[in-house]
């Protein structure tokens, strides 16, 4: 009877040790996720660059092209880190991350000096070398304009990071819903989840405008890694 026991404590013990197994190699989306955004591909994505197409006739193509590739090189290189809190209540807060906001800041606001004066050559034909001297014949400097409110890194990165975004997500049969603090509708996404990996391969377009989505589309997947 002894050795019953025994036997059946061992199996039992087996099974638990089996089944904590199990439980460890199961991936698990509760968890804080991070995807480095590259501020490059973004602007390349994005409808800001296809706006700046002049229909009136005054800017020739040649400028319009030198105006994005100045502006191009003024995000080349430059990632934010975004963070996505998964909580096991089934809430999420996504958010920048600071210290990487700051790095790109900084060397934004060193780019500036050097590549503004060839934006302004793009927009107004004026050479390079000469943009200091025509500021300063209106009472401004290059610390005047990397100052103001059209070139303001700081207020720039402001605005682009706001409130953390808060809500509820479910997470089941290969589909991220996101459902937004306010928002009527939840936005859907196709993920695949490992261990360490969330993988957004696919986003639901039903919500937003065609011509953003499409252009979105450049930057998938989002590969947020815990």
């Amino acid at each position: 009877m002894k050795k019953i026991t025994k036997l059946l404590a061992l199996v039992l013990a087996l099974a638990l040790v089996l089944a904590l197994t199990a439980c460890a190699g199961k991936a698990s989306i509760v968890g804080t996720w991070k995807y480095s955004m590259d501020l490059s591909r973004v602007l390349e994505a994005s409808s800001m660059l296809d706006e700046m197409d002049d229909d009136s006739g005054l800017i020739s193509a040649e400028s319009l092209q030198a105006m994005k590739d100045t502006y191009m090189k003024m995000f080349d290189g430059l990632n934010i880190v975004m963070v996505l809190d998964l909580k096991a209540d089934n809430t999420y807060v996504m958010e920048m991350d600071e210290a990487s906001k700051k790095t790109a800041a900084e060397t934004l606001n060193a780019r500036l000096p050097e590549l503004l004066p060839e934006l302004f050559a793009a927009i107004f034909g004026i050479p390079v070398d000469e943009l200091p001297a025509t500021l300063e014949s209106i009472g401004m400097s290059m610390d005047d304009l990397t100052a103001s409110d059209q070139f303001n890194v700081d207020e720039m990165m402001n605005s682009m990071s706001g409130e953390p975004a808060k809500g509820t997500y479910v997470f089941e049969d290969g589909k991220l819903i996101l459902t937004a603090e306010g928002a009527s509708d939840p936005t859907t996404m196709t993920a695949e989840l490992s261990a360490k990996e969330l993988k957004i391969t696919a986003i639901d377009p039903k919500n937003a405008d065609d011509k953003d989505f499409e252009a979105f589309k450049v930057l998938l997947p989002l590969v947020f890694t815990k």
